[in-house]
């Protein structure tokens, strides 16, 4: 089943990563490219400063519509039952007020090869639907989303 087969769309799909300073930014970005399909060369770096005054990266890309799509098919068939099960449980955790859906995937097992939701240390994905959902319809039609997997 495809991201369209339940009638909700993607416009963007926006990615973001921290990369801390004993972290290896090649290979963050290559596990990402190796799991995601998100090439390399479509992030874009930006340094920054933590709280200690460490020199923080921060990475982040930006996909269109059917890239996007196809995303969300990758995330969602490489989730375990587990994790799919909590996103649809409780999507309303992982939805805003504008019908933006944000995932949340561990960065150390994206590294690892694999999948896994988390809120700690983890690549931030922020997902754009198409149009502007009834409140009570985008959650429809992301629970369909969500529970499509199993």
């Amino acid at each position: 089943m495809t991201v369209e087969d339940n009638t909700i769309t993607f416009s963007t799909a926006q990615i973001s990563v921290i990369v801390h300073a004993t972290e290896n930014q090649d290979k963050i970005l290559q596990s990402i490219n190796d799991v995601l399909y998100i090439s390399p060369d479509r992030f874009s770096s930006n340094i920054s400063e933590g709280h200690w005054g460490n020199r923080i990266l921060i990475l982040s890309a930006v996909i269109a519509s059917a890239e996007a799509n196809s995303l969300v098919s990758k995330i969602l068939s490489g989730l375990n039952k587990t994790d799919r099960h909590t996103l649809s449980d409780f999507f309303d955790n992982y939805i805003d007020e504008k019908g933006n859906l944000y995932i949340r995937l561990d960065k150390q097992r994206i590294c690892q090869g694999r999948s896994s939701l988390s809120d700690n240390d983890s690549i931030r994905i922020r997902l754009r639907p198409v149009r502007k959902y009834k409140p009570t319809r985008i959650l429809e039609s992301y629970r369909r989303l969500l529970t499509s997997r199993e």
